[in-house]
């Protein structure tokens, strides 16, 4: 290995590179920068690479001229986007899948002057690979209620400088979750209707007067996300009192083993502090019952009590977030 990298580096040419590729199955880390412009040497890595790694590159692959339609390498590509059982092997998340898929879509990248032509059909077979990947999910097997903020600012969050909004991660999140949660429930954070003297609802919450309160937002795992997304902004928003969803589960008896609330940067609490809510949620309930806020375009807040080790704050979001929470929640 050493002596095929020694000779890689001194090479200058690229048919020696790609027979240096094959003969020791080098992998893309192993490949001088100076040879990552060179279609060939790609060519002769696709068949290699590892699913994230190839789902990570297609942009690179695109800009070089390698994925092009009619390309026997693009043809390769479909044919491992929609092989489910080497998308179950890559146990990709996904939302790695999704986040890539608006990337390619978008044809230039989120850093430095990367572009390309997207190639029609590869954006179509990373659509189909999120929903293909569902079973890469492991379940936490436990009674989940989602909380979900409706609010306008949601369209308009980006998760960590990504081009997928905090709307589209949390629409994607609860369709995630009714497809691998046997026991779920799935609600926003919207304002009630009140009646009024001319007998016309007025939504209220903390933005338009009145209580905040709670619509279940009705998912099927038969959805598409844009049906998802859909339905959440015909949702009223109302204001992003944390609390809330336990008061809400406690009032309807439900027995709840998780809560999980996404918001982009807004968490407050009203009338209970959510970890006092959690405390007598508790006591009423499920005595291990967990709650999760995930502000994901938040710089940082506090509202866990730091002596509860059944509450976690996450600050930020990004595709590894899930596992974490799954493993809160299950462990």
């Amino acid at each position: 290995m050493k002596i095929a990298l020694r000779s890689m580096v001194r090479s200058a040419n690229v048919v020696e590179v790609v027979k240096l590729i094959d003969e020791f199955d080098l992998p893309r880390e192993a490949i001088p920068t100076q040879w990552l412009n060179e279609p060939r040497v790609w060519d002769a890595l696709l068949e290699r690479v590892p699913m994230t790694a190839m789902i990570r590159n297609l942009g690179k692959m695109t800009s070089i001229g390698l994925l092009k339609p009619f390309s026997d390498a693009k043809k390769l590509v479909l044919r491992k986007l929609k092989d489910e059982t080497a998308l179950k092997r890559s146990r990709i998340h996904p939302l790695a899948v999704l986040v890539a898929q608006k990337i390619y879509a978008q044809g230039h990248g989120e850093k430095g002057s990367l572009k390309w032509l997207p190639v029609s059909k590869i954006v179509d077979a990373l659509d189909e690979a999120f929903y293909a990947t569902f079973s890469n999910v492991e379940p936490c097997g436990k009674p989940m209620l989602l909380a979900l903020d409706v609010s306008g600012s949601m369209a308009c969050s980006s998760i960590g400088g990504s081009c997928i909004t905090a709307r589209e991660t949390s629409a994607a999140m609860a369709l995630i979750t009714a497809v691998t949660e046997a026991e779920h429930e799935i609600i926003a954070f919207s304002a009630p209707a009140r009646g009024c003297e001319s007998h016309r609802p007025i939504y209220g919450g903390m933005h338009g007067g009145g209580e905040p309160g709670i619509t279940r937002v009705d998912t099927s795992p038969k959805m598409r996300l844009a049906e998802v997304i859909k339905r959440i902004e015909s949702i009223p928003m109302g204001g992003t009192d944390c609390a809330l969803p336990i008061v809400w589960a406690a009032r309807n008896k439900l027995n709840v083993s998780g809560f999980i609330t996404y918001t982009d940067s807004e968490t407050w609490a009203g009338p209970i502090h959510p970890a006092q809510a959690l405390r007598k949620y508790r006591d009423g309930f499920v005595a291990e019952a967990k709650a999760v806020v995930v502000g994901m375009t938040s710089n940082g807040f506090t509202l866990a009590d730091p002596n509860d080790r059944g509450i976690l704050d996450v600050a930020g979001f990004d595709t590894s977030v899930p596992a974490v929470i799954a493993d809160f929640v299950r462990n």
